[in-house]
């Protein structure tokens, strides 16, 4: 969905008020959302609770793959990679890292994703570890042990809050990295 959304006029506001504050993703936007993936460390994931009906929230580490597509290493155990088993679309929200000003006016994307487990006998499961650790030391506690696995968090779109007024929306085919 890219586009035009009708907000409607708010009493005793300018007319500006009226405009659409949803934009298709122009370069700085894109650059924005390079930055933000490429920085991340930890997110909030959203995940479809079928048994509630609610969504359950958890903060994750993660990390950007090769291609830029964000990673979660994840314990069997964890409810939230349970809910994954049951159902691989999820969200994630991803926050600028800088501690400048209100956290409300910084940058944040939300992501639209599939997870998608990852096999530890694949060629590149312990490349994978060496990187994961190299970031997060402390990760060596539990990186070998037999219930951690990776995911990845295949984008399918999503939408950037660049700040008041500046938001973008994304599809899977504008977040993929050349």
């Amino acid at each position: 969905m890219t586009g035009k959304l009708a907000f409607p006029a708010i009493r005793g506001q300018p007319d500006r008020m009226m405009k659409n504050p949803v934009h298709n993703p122009d370069d700085e936007a894109r650059a924005l959302v390079r930055r933000l993936i490429a920085d991340i460390r930890h997110v909030v994931l959203s995940v479809q609770d079928r048994q509630s009906g609610h969504p359950h929230l958890s903060r994750i580490a993660v990390q950007a793959d090769a291609d830029a597509v964000p990673v979660a290493f994840l314990s069997e155990i964890a409810h939230h990679t349970r809910l994954l088993h049951t159902e691989p679309r999820a969200g994630l929200l991803i926050e600028d890292l800088s501690d400048r000003g209100d956290a409300m006016a910084r940058p944040r994307l939300t992501l639209r994703v599939i997870a998608e487990k990852l096999p530890q006998d694949s060629p590149d499961h312990e490349a994978r570890i060496a990187s994961w650790v190299a970031q997060n030391p402390k990760a060596k506690i539990y990186a070998a042990l037999p219930d951690f696995f990776f995911w990845r968090m295949r984008p399918m779109g999503g939408l950037l809050n660049a700040g008041f007024g500046k938001a973008y929306v994304f599809s899977e085919s504008d977040l993929r990295q050349p």
